[in-house]
C-alpha cells in the first residue's frame, strides 16, 4: 500500500500543474466540479490494491483517468492509517514471546561456539588423513596407469609389429619386381592390418603411401609390359620364322633353293618349340592380373590393344631400308607372321574365366584380346599387305624375284591359315601378281629369243655321229625318220636356233607352272594359266620377234628359207610343247585330252611373213634396178641385145628362185609368179610411162628385144613357175606382145577395123587397149615430129606418116571417148 501510495504521489506530483489550472478555470469561470468517479469506485479500487498481488497499472489507470487523484489520495492515506493501527495491536499482543525466544537463542550461542571450535578440530584431523590418503590414491592410480599403459603397448606392438613385419615384405617384393605378390600383400595391409592400427600415425603415413605404392607397382608392370612388347617386337621376325620352319617341314611344302636357304639363317628349330619357348609371356600375365586386383583390367586391355595395334601398324608397313630384295621380304613376313603366333599365344593363354567377385581381384567376362579383335588386325594388316604386293611386285623388273616373293607368300599363308587366318586374299593378289610375273617372264624371254637369233648363222644343223644325233633328238623332237637311215653326216632341216627357241619355250612353261602352283588352283585350272602364258609368249612376244628378225636388211633370201623351214619344224614340235605342258602340270591323265595351242599360229605367221618379205625383197630389188633403168626410146639404130638394166633383173631373180629351191613347189612356183608378175608390170609400166614423151622406131625394136628376152627367161624357168596360163603375167605379156607387134607391124587399118566389127575374141590384136595405143602412138609421133625438127627436112613421106598418125589418134580418141560415155551412162 505504502508502495501505491508513493506511486501516486509522484504521479501526482506530476500531473499537479494542470489540475490546479483546471479547477482554476472551472472556479473562475463560476461553475462546480464535477466528480466522475463516486466514492464506492474508489472503494473498489482500494480493495483491489490491498488484494493484487501482481501490476497495478490497471488501478493507476482508471485513477489517472478519472483526474480526481486527490480524493483517492485522500482515501489511501486513510487506509494506511487503518492498517498501522492494526500492525502496531498485533506487535503489542506478540512482543512477549518474540523476547522469551530471543532470550533461548542467547543462550544456545555459547553452546554452538564449543559445537564450532570441536567441528574446526574435527575437520583439521580430517583434512590431513584425506591428503595422505589422496597421496597414496594418487601413486597407485598413477602405476595403474603404467600398468594399463604397459599393457596396451604391448597389445599394440603385437599389432604393430606384423604390419611393420608385411610392410618390409612389401619392399621386399617391390625390390624383387614381384610386383603381383607385392599387390597381393599391399591388399593384405590395407585390408586387414592396417585398420586395427587406424590411429597412429605411422597407420596414417602408411595408409597415404598405399595409392603412391599402388601407383608405383601398376607404373613400373606396366614398364615390365612395355620392355615386352619392345622385346616381342624385336623377336618377331624370329619367333615367325621358327613359325614358317615349322610348317614348311610338317607340309613338307616344296620351295626354291634361294627361299630356303631363308630358313637356315638361324640354324634349324626343335620341331616340338612353340612361341612360349622362344618368348616369355609372364609379364603379360603378371600385369594382367596386378591390373586385375586394381580394377582397372578394362583399362589394361584397352591400353595393351592399342599397344599391339601401334606395333601392327608398324610390323606390316616396309622397313625405311626397304631394297625391294627377297631379304626384306623375308624379314617383312616372318615379322608379321611373328605378331599374330604371340597374338594367338594371348588369346589362348589369357582366355576369358567365370565372373567372380566384383572389384578386387575378381575375374572379368572378357580376355586380353578377342578373336574380334585378332581379326581386326588381321583384316588391317591383310589390306596393308596386299597394297604392299601389288605396289612391290608389279614395279619389280625381276622375274626371279617375283617368283620367290610368291613362294615365300604361299609358305606364309601356309603358316597363318594353320592359326585359323584367312588367306584367300593373298592367292588371289598373287594370282593378280601372276600376270606382271608373266609380262616379266615375256620381257627375259624375248631378250633370249634375240639373243638366239643374234648367235645363229642360219644353216642346217648337221651331226657326225649317233651321240650328236641322239643329243639333238633329246632337245627337241624332231619329226622327220628318214634321217635316223641317212650315213653320216646327217643334216636336220633346220638351224641352231630350233632347238634353243623349243628349249625356252619349254623352260617358260617351267616357270609359268612352279608360279602357278600352290595356290589353291586344281590341275585344270593351273594347266590352263599355263597354256594361256605360253599363247600369249608364242603370239605376242616371239611373233612380235620373228616379225622384226624377218624384216632386218641381214636376212638374205637364203637365210629367210631357212626361216622359214625353222618355223615349219617348230610347229610340228607344238604338239610335243603340248604334251610337256600337260605334264608339268599334272594334266596328262588317260582319257584327257590336250588343247592345241593357238600360239603355234605364230610360226604360221612367220612362214607366211617370211613368203611375203621375200616377196618383198625380189620385187623391191627389181622395181630398184627398173626403176632406174635408163632406157633410150629414141635411139639412132635399135639394139641387138637386151638392156644391161633388165639382165640385172632377170639374174637376181634366177639366183633367188635357186635358194628357193628347199621350199615347198607350189610355194616356189608362187613366190616366183609374183617376182614375174611384177617384173611384167615393171616392163609395161616403163613402156607408158608419163615421163616418156617421145620414141622412134628404133626404140619399139629394142622394146621388143627385151620383152623376147623376158618371154625366154619366164619358158625356162618353168621348174619354177609350171604355167603362167590364164594369170595376170599372161595377160600382161600377150598385151605387151601384141601392142610391140602393132606398133611394128603398122597394122592400124586392121586394129581400127576389128575393133569396130568383131567381137573380143576374134580380133588380132585382142587385149589391147585404145588408150594404150593412143599413149605410145602419141609419143611415136612425138618423136617423128622431134626427128624431123632436127633433121630440118619435110619428105612427103613423112608428112603422110605423120597425117597417118593424127587420124588414127582421132579414131583412137573416139573410142576410148565412147567407150568412157557408155560406161558413165551404165
Amino acid at each position: 500500500i505504502k508502495a501505491g501510495a508513493a506511486l501516486m504521489a509522484s504521479m501526482a506530483t506530476e500531473h499537479e500543474g494542470p489540475s490546479k489550472a483546471q479547477d482554476t478555470s472551472t472556479a473562475g469561470s463560476g461553475g462546480v466540479p464535477v466528480h466522475t468517479t463516486t466514492a464506492s469506485q474508489y472503494e473498489h479500487l482500494l480493495n483491489e490494491v490491498e488484494s493484487s498481488e501482481g501490476q497495478l497499472g490497471a488501478v493507476l489507470r482508471s485513477v489517472y483517468d478519472n483526474e480526481n487523484l486527490n480524493v483517492f489520495q485522500e482515501g489511501l492515506e486513510s487506509r494506511i492509517k487503518l492498517h498501522e493501527k492494526e500492525i502496531e495491536r498485533m506487535c503489542n499482543k506478540n512482543y512477549q514471546g518474540f523476547i522469551e525466544s530471543v532470550s533461548e537463542l542467547l543462550k544456545v550461542q555459547s553452546e554452538a561456539k564449543k559445537l564450532r571450535s570441536s567441528a574446526l578440530e574435527a575437520n583439521t584431523i580430517i583434512q590431513d588423513t584425506g591428503r595422505e590418503l589422496m597421496k597414496s590414491t594418487e601413486q597407485l592410480l598413477q602405476f595403474r596407469c603404467v600398468q594399463k599403459n604397459i599393457i596396451a603397448t604391448i597389445e599394440t606392438l603385437g599389432l604393430c609389429t606384423p604390419v611393420l613385419e608385411l610392410y618390409c615384405k612389401l619392399k621386399e617384393e617391390m625390390e624383387g619386381k614381384q610386383y603381383y605378390s607385392a599387390l597381393k600383400t599391399l591388399e593384405q595391409l590395407e585390408h586387414t592390418f592396417l585398420p586395427p592400427v587406424k590411429g597412429f600415425i605411422f597407420s596414417e603415413l602408411l595408409t597415404d603411401e598405399i595409392p603412391k605404392l599402388r601407383a608405383d607397382i601398376q607404373k613400373k608392370s606396366w614398364a615390365e609390359l612395355t620392355d615386352f612388347l619392345a622385346s616381342v617386337r624385336e623377336n618377331s621376325v624370329h619367333i615367325g620364322e621358327v613359325a614358317m620352319q615349322q610348317v614348311q617341314r610338317h607340309s613338307s611344302l616344296q620351295l626354291a633353293q634361294d627361299v630356303y636357304k631363308l630358313l637356315n639363317t638361324s640354324g634349324e628349330a626343335d620341331p616340338d618349340m612353340c612361341a612360349q619357348d622362344l618368348v616369355d609371356f609372364s609379364p603379360v600375365y603378371r600385369c594382367l592380373h596386378i591390373y586385375s586386383v586394381l580394377g582397372k583390367r578394362e583399362h589394361f586391355t584397352e591400353d595393351y590393344r592399342n599397344q599391339r595395334k601401334s606395333q601392327v601398324r608398324l610390323a606390316i608397313k616396309p622397313h625405311g631400308t626397304w631394297k625391294g630384295d627377297i631379304d626384306d621380304y623375308k624379314r617383312y613376313f616372318f615379322g608379321i607372321v611373328g605378331f599374330f603366333v604371340v597374338e594367338d599365344t594371348i588369346l589362348h593363354t589369357c582366355q576369358s574365366l567365370t565372373h567372380g567377385k566384383s572389384g578386387k581381384g575378381g575375374d572379368l567376362d572378357e580376355g586380353l584380346v578377342t578373336n574380334k579383335i585378332v581379326h581386326e588386325f588381321w583384316q588391317m594388316a591383310l589390306a596393308e599387305m596386299l597394297a604392299v604386293l601389288r605396289t612391290t611386285c608389279t614395279s619389280s623388273k625381276d622375274y626371279h624375284l617375283v617368283l620367290k616373293v610368291k613362294q615365300l607368300v604361299v609358305w606364309f599363308c601356309y603358316t597363318l591359315k594353320g592359326y585359323g587366318f584367312e588367306v584367300e586374299k593373298l592367292f588371289e593378289v598373287l594370282l593378280e601378281i601372276r600376270e606382271h610375273y608373266d609380262e616379266l617372264l615375256m620381257k627375259g624371254w624375248g631378250d633370249s629369243f634375240w639373243e638366239i637369233f643374234d648367235n645363229d648363222d642360219y644353216t642346217p644343223v648337221q651331226v657326225e655321229t649317233d651321240e650328236q644325233y641322239y643329243g639333238m633328238l633329246e632337245v627337241f623332237p624332231f619329226q622327220g625318220n628318214s634321217l635316223a637311215t641317212s650315213p653320216y653326216p646327217r643334216c636336220f632341216p633346220f638351224s641352231g636356233m630350233v632347238p634353243l627357241l623349243y628349249q625356252q619355250l619349254k623352260l617358260f612353261v617351267d616357270h609359268s607352272a612352279n608360279y602357278a602352283e600352290k595356290l589353291d588352283l586344281s590341275h585344270t585350272d593351273i594347266y590352263e594359266c599355263v597354256r594361256k602364258s605360253v599363247n600369249i609368249l608364242m603370239s605376242r612376244t616371239l611373233s612380235s620377234c620373228l616379225s622384226r628378225l624377218i624384216q632386218k636388211e641381214r636376212m638374205g633370201s637364203a637365210q629367210l628359207v631357212q626361216m622359214w623351214k625353222n618355223m615349219l619344224n617348230l610347229e610340228e614340235a607344238c604338239g610335243e610343247l603340248e604334251k610337256h605342258i600337260a605334264k608339268v602340270t599334272k594334266n596328262d591323265s588317260e582319257g584327257v585330252e590336250t588343247v592345241r595351242l593357238y600360239g603355234v599360229s605364230a610360226f604360221k605367221d612367220a612362214r607366211q611373213a617370211v613368203e611375203a618379205q621375200i616377196v618383198i625383197r625380189l620385187t623391191n630389188k627389181i622395181s630398184e634396178v627398173l626403176e632406174g633403168a635408163d632406157y633410150d626410146w629414141a635411139p639412132k639404130e635399135s639394139l641387138k641385145k637386151n638392156s644391161s638394166y633388165l639382165e640385172d633383173c632377170l639374174q637376181f631373180a634366177q639366183a633367188t628362185f635357186m635358194t628357193l629351191q628347199p621350199l615347198p613347189s607350189d610355194l616356189v612356183s608362187k613366190i616366183c609368179s609374183e617376182a614375174i608378175l611384177k617384173l611384167v608390170r615393171a616392163l609395161e609400166g616403163i613402156l607408158l610411162s608419163d615421163r616418156i614423151l617421145r620414141i622412134n622406131m628404133n626404140g619399139v625394136h629394142s622394146f621388143e628385144v627385151d620383152l623376147k628376152r623376158c618371154e625366154s627367161f619366164i619358158r625356162s624357168n618353168s621348174g619354177f613357175v609350171p604355167s603362167i596360163e590364164n594369170t595376170d603375167t599372161h595377160q600382161i605379156m600377150t598385151r605387151l606382145r601384141q601392142l610391140v607387134d602393132l606398133f611394128l607391124a603398122s597394122d592400124w587399118t586392121i586394129y581400127i577395123t576389128e575393133y569396130t566389127t568383131l567381137p573380143v575374141q576374134a580380133r588380132k590384136y585382142n587385149t589391147v587397149q585404145p588408150v594404150q595405143v593412143h599413149t605410145l602412138l602419141t609419143k611415136l609421133k612425138e618423136g617423128e615430129r622431134k626427128k624431123k625438127k632436127l633433121l630440118s627436112r619435110d619428105s612427103t613421106k613423112t608428112k603422110d606418116r605423120q597425117k597417118y598418125y593424127e587420124q588414127v589418134l582421132l579414131r583412137l580418141q573416139e573410142f576410148f571417148l565412147s567407150e568412157d560415155k557408155q560406161e558413165t551412162q551404165q
